[in-house]
């Protein structure tokens, strides 16, 4: 069944227990809503309703998981980054025509697809090489299992040990410098 699923972000707020190390988010008023626990470290918010919005998170260990990776996401820069993700846009997209899935954080511009695995691409920028987003073919026979793949290569980037590199760390940056790794990861996964 074809979706486009568009969400901003413009309403964020967040809240950090430093004692518990557990950073809420949540994406405008407070409505009802479905938790879905992704992780051990993870809480996903949905409203019911359709169309179906994200409307919070909860990230349980936000210094430990971020300390490593990305520190100036920590609480002292957490302001600034909460600010940067009320400019995010987000669009998904499925075409039944095409059987194709497509995610990014941004308006259209020109770009090219690069190959990350058998049938899932990177959307990149001509003009400066960013990623814009990502690119998922055959999803209906294949599309969980490529989710997957994407999914374990960003958290084997996340949590390698330092100097290490591996194929997804492109990719990983943009997820985090758009919209901080876990609120992207959760979308992806829904």
């Amino acid at each position: 069944m074809a979706f486009v699923i568009e969400q901003e972000f413009a309403a964020v707020e967040h809240s950090y227990d430093s004692e518990g190390d557990v950073l809420y988010l949540s994406f405008g008023p407070p409505v009802p809503a479905v938790s879905l626990v992704l992780e051990d470290w993870l809480i996903l918010r949905l409203s019911p309703g359709v169309p179906t919005r994200f409307v919070g998170m909860t990230l349980i260990g936000f210094k430990k998981l971020f300390s490593n990776i990305r520190p100036d996401l920590l609480v002292e820069e957490l302001p600034a980054s909460v600010e940067r993700l009320k400019r995010v846009r987000f669009v998904a997209h499925y075409s039944d025509e095409s059987d194709t899935f497509t995610f990014r954080f941004e308006n259209e511009e020109p770009a090219y697809y690069e190959r990350f695995g058998e049938n899932i691409y990177l959307e990149r920028a001509i003009l400066d090489n960013h990623i814009l987003g990502l690119k998922i073919t055959d999803y209906t026979p294949r599309g969980d299992a490529s989710i997957r793949e994407v999914l374990s290569a960003i958290l084997d980037s996340l949590f390698a040990a330092p100097g290490t590199t591996y194929p997804a760390d492109a990719l990983t940056r943009a997820f985090l410098e758009h919209l901080d790794i876990s609120r992207f990861l959760t979308m992806l996964a829904a």
